[in-house]
C-alpha cells in the first residue's frame, strides 16, 4: 500500500513538472515567433548610410586599429542585388558617382541590418529553452514535497492525540538529491602574432602628391605602427632560507609592446605605387584633400589611407573618373 502511494505521488509530481516544462517551452516558442524590431525604417536607413556606405567611402579615423572593418562594410553593400530595377548598390562600383547613396539601396541594406538584428534577438530568446528542464525539475520537486507534506499532515491529524508526544516523534524530511549546476569555462589560447597594428606610438604622417599639371592632388596618410611583444627583465625575486645561508635570486620577466615599423615607413612603402600612377611627391598641396580612395585593401594591406582633392579633373577618364584616381583605386 505504501509503495503504491509513493508511486502515485511520483507520477503525479512528474506529470506536474512535465506540464510546467512544456508550458515554458511553448511560452519561449511564442516569444521567438513574435519577435520583431521596435525601430523605425529610418533607423535602419541611417545605419546603412553610416555603417555600410559611409564607412566604405570614408574609412575609419586615426583611432581605427583594425582596418578590416572597412572591407566588411563594403561587402555589406555588395550583398544587395537590385538588378531588376536597374540599380547598382555595390559601393565598389558607385563610389565616384554624384548620387552614391541611392535610397533604394539604403533601404535594402537597412533590411539586411534589420534581419541580422532580428536573428540575434531570436538567438538570445532561444537560449531560454535551457530553462525547460530546470523549471520542469523544480516544479517536480515542489509538487513532490507539497503533496508529501499534505499527506503526512493528514496522517498525523488522524491519529489519537494521546499517542502524540511533542518532541518524541521525529518526522524525517526526505533526503533530496542536490542539483549541481556546472559552468563550463572555455579557455581560448591566443597565439601572439609576429606583428600587430598599434596606434599612438608615433604621430601620423602625411606625404602629399600631385599630378603632372597640378589639377589633381592628394595625400598618403599613415597612422599605424607595427608592434611586437618584447620580453625583458624588469626586476628580480630573492628568497632567503629559513635557517640562514646564501640568498638566491632569479630574474622577473615582463612583456611590453615595442614598435618596429612607424607610420613614415608605411607611407614610404606605398609612395612608389602612387608614383607609378603618374603622380609625383611634393612638400605641400594648395587645397583641401577630403575624398578618400575607397579601396579597403589599401588600408588592409598597406596600412595607409590615400585621399585626393577630386575624383574628376580636366583629365577625365571613363565613367567620369580620372584615370589617375582609377589607377590609385586599382593599385593593390
Amino acid at each position: 500500500m505504501s509503495q503504491s502511494r509513493d508511486r502515485g505521488l511520483f507520477l503525479l509530481s512528474l506529470n506536474f513538472g512535465t506540464i510546467v516544462g512544456i508550458s515554458w517551452g511553448l511560452f519561449v516558442s511564442h516569444l521567438v515567433s513574435t519577435a520583431h524590431s521596435f525601430y523605425s525604417p529610418n533607423h535602419w536607413i541611417h545605419l546603412a548610410r553610416t555603417q555600410a556606405y559611409g564607412l566604405c567611402y570614408d574609412g575609419c579615423g586615426d583611432s581605427c586599429l583594425f582596418p578590416s572593418i572597412i572591407a566588411d562594410a563594403c561587402y555589406m553593400t555588395a550583398k544587395v542585388n537590385l538588378s531588376s530595377s536597374n540599380l547598382v548598390c555595390d559601393a565598389s562600383k558607385i563610389w565616384f558617382w554624384a548620387e552614391r547613396y541611392p535610397i533604394p539601396c539604403l533601404e535594402a541594406v537597412g533590411e539586411i541590418y534589420k534581419a541580422n538584428a532580428l536573428w540575434w534577438k531570436k538567438f538570445w530568446l532561444k537560449s531560454l529553452y535551457i530553462f525547460v528542464p530546470v523549471f520542469g525539475l523544480l516544479a517536480f520537486l515542489a509538487a513532490y514535497l507539497v503533496i508529501k507534506w499534505v499527506r503526512e499532515m493528514r496522517f498525523w491529524e488522524g491519529r489519537p492525540r494521546v499517542t502524540v508526544r511533542r518532541g518524541g516523534v521525529g518526522i524525517r524530511a526526505p533526503l533530496l538529491p542536490r542539483v549541481a549546476v556546472a559552468a563550463l569555462a572555455l579557455a581560448v589560447l591566443l597565439t601572439p602574432a609576429a606583428a600587430y597594428p598599434c596606434p599612438n606610438y608615433y604621430p601620423p604622417y602625411d606625404k602629399p602628391f600631385t599630378n603632372v599639371n597640378g589639377t589633381l592632388y592628394g595625400v598618403i596618410h599613415g597612422w599605424l605602427s607595427a608592434c611586437y611583444d618584447e620580453t625583458y627583465t624588469c626586476g628580480k625575486s630573492c628568497t632567503t632560507p629559513p635557517a640562514g645561508g646564501e640568498v638566491t635570486c632569479k630574474p622577473i620577466s615582463c612583456t611590453r609592446s615595442r614598435p618596429f615599423m612607424l607610420p613614415t615607413d608605411f607611407v614610404d612603402r606605398a609612395a612608389w605605387r602612387v608614383e607609378r600612377c603618374g603622380f609625383r611627391l611634393v612638400d605641400w598641396v594648395p587645397g583641401v584633400v577630403d575624398k578618400r580612395v575607397p579601396n579597403p585593401r589599401i588600408e588592409g594591406s598597406l596600412w595607409v589611407k590615400i585621399a585626393v582633392s577630386a575624383f574628376n579633373s580636366t583629365d577625365v577618364g571613363g565613367e567620369g573618373l580620372d584615370e589617375g584616381v582609377r589607377c590609385l583605386y586599382e593599385m593593390i
